[in-house]
């Protein structure tokens, strides 16, 4: 009878190794899904970041094409339709760049939604909601291959103009009316640079907003959106014409004006069509330099009413009239600070000679609607010529009555000297001397000498001033991406 109970036991117990192995393996099967599942999502987590990671780069490329092309140094610079720098592209006036893919119907068109595979700019009218929506102007231009012998990133178009602030929603001067909430944003007055931040008041230095859409053949999508400043060399401009010397006693600042009757004038009086107030026509750095200045131009000269500026008095020597800007990158009164601007100003030409040169070196390419940024490096001499732009001598400068420059002369070897019986050559812009051959924390004594009848002379133009301090870079001011559509 016990066998027998012991039978019974067993055949209780019977199959239970069965049901635990079929749990083990359903454990296994669950735990198998979702690791399974798991690996999916992580799969399509990675694709997504990588084909968003593409787009991003890829909108990325096209804000860095619109970026570069601002640029006059750039060979694709958008000289089609920009305006001469210091002049304002009209709000309203929209410039797109685009980047079509082989048989891509991009038109980038802000007023037509009608064909998503066109790429309508969408957000051109959350940014433009009033007087400038439809654009009054749109240009478009093709993109520029970046690297020969590769495609460009898949961007579809970049967008370049002119903003306000209703179009960044940033009240960048804090002056309007509203609640914290809702600010009455304006939306009639172009933004400008002024070289550090943005500003409502008016400078030859405009803002803009460059806009790029990036679209895969997977369907990703990406806009980002630049607001970028430019970068100026911010020279400073107190005098039609400055003569910068040390100022001690034996040691000063000469003048020597044509000695007989002259077409030679120094005015500071703005010849620019929009002018800005009055400057001083001389203008000197110290008491000694002024009292010998003011003397050569005043006595035994006819011609003291050549010399006229800010003030009235004649002549219009000013003895003080430096004010350093907030903004400017250079201290025109301190040779150190001019020395260690210099490489900046090397850096940004467009043109660096090493002198002894003349009038043949000068860039061909150069003309009043295309000013350009000359370094010469030792003595330069002109004959029958006129440049257009940022004209700096490191040595001295020799020209005949007849030439001329439109724009900003720095002459820092010491001495300009005119020659010749020529006449009719003229000086539009600004004209500053000072003579750092000693290189020491002190100016050496320069030199200005004009002979009968000398040229027209020089005349202060803040037009032509700004013109030729054309950027040599865009500073990105602000960064943000925009949902698409």
């Amino acid at each position: 009878m016990i066998e027998k109970r012991k039978i019974r036991s067993r055949r209780k117990q019977a199959g239970v190794a069965l049901l635990l192995a079929i749990f083990v393996l359903l454990l296994v099967a669950v735990v198998g899904i979702a690791m399974m599942a798991a690996s999916g999502t992580e799969t399509s987590l990675t694709a997504n970041y990588r084909s968003s990671t593409s787009a991003y780069y890829a909108a990325l490329a096209g804000l860095e094409e619109g970026r570069g092309r601002l640029l006059p140094k750039n060979p694709n610079y958008l000289s089609c339709c920009l305006p001469p720098f210091g002049s304002t592209l009209p709000l309203g006036h929209v410039i797109y760049i685009t980047n079509p893919l082989a048989g891509d119907p991009v038109t980038a068109d802000p007023t037509n939604y009608g064909d998503p595979r066109a790429y309508p700019d969408t957000e051109y009218a959350t940014e433009f909601r009033d007087a400038y929506n439809p654009p009054s102007s749109i240009t478009k231009v093709p993109s520029v291959q970046v690297l020969v012998g590769f495609a460009n990133p898949l961007y579809k178009w970049v967008r370049i103009n002119g903003i306000d602030e209703e179009a960044i929603l940033v009240d960048v001067n804090n002056s309007n009316s509203g609640s914290d909430w809702f600010p009455q944003l304006n939306f009639a007055q172009p933004i400008y640079f002024d070289g550090k931040n943005l500003t409502r008041a008016v400078t030859p230095y405009q803002a803009f907003a460059i806009t790029a859409l990036a679209a895969l053949p997977d369907g990703s999508t990406k806009v980002l959106q630049y607001v970028v400043g430019p970068v100026t060399l911010q020279i400073p401009v107190s005098a039609a014409f400055t003569i910068a010397g040390p100022g001690s006693v034996g040691n000063i600042a000469t003048f020597n004006p044509p000695p007989g009757a002259t077409s030679f004038y120094v005015n500071g009086n703005d010849q620019c069509s929009t002018p800005q107030a009055p400057l001083p026509g001389v203008g000197v750095t110290n008491s000694n330099d002024y009292t010998s200045v003011n003397q050569s131009l005043k006595s035994p000269s006819p011609n003291q009413d050549h010399y006229i500026g800010a003030g009235g008095t004649l002549p219009n020597v000013s003895p003080s009239p430096y004010v350093h800007p907030y903004n400017s990158t250079v201290d025109m009164t301190d040779p150190i600070s001019l020395s260690l601007f210099l490489p900046v100003v090397q850096n940004a030409a467009d043109s660096v000679l090493n002198g002894p040169r003349t009038e043949a070196d000068m860039p061909s390419a150069m003309s009043s609607s295309n000013p350009m940024t000359v370094y010469v490096n030792g003595d330069l001499s002109l004959t029958s010529f006129t440049g257009y732009g940022l004209l700096v001598v490191r040595g001295n400068l020799t020209y005949t009555g007849d030439s001329g420059w439109k724009g900003i002369v720095i002459v820092l070897g010491g001495t300009i000297t005119e020659t010749g019986s020529q006449d009719g050559g003229e000086f539009d812009g600004a004209v500053y001397l000072a003579n750092l051959t000693t290189g020491g924390p002190a100016f050496g004594a320069p030199t200005y000498i004009v002979a009968t009848p000398g040229g027209k002379g020089v005349y202060y133009n803040s037009c032509l001033v700004a013109a030729s301090l054309k950027p040599f870079a865009y500073k990105v001011v602000s960064f943000r991406e925009i949902p698409y559509p």
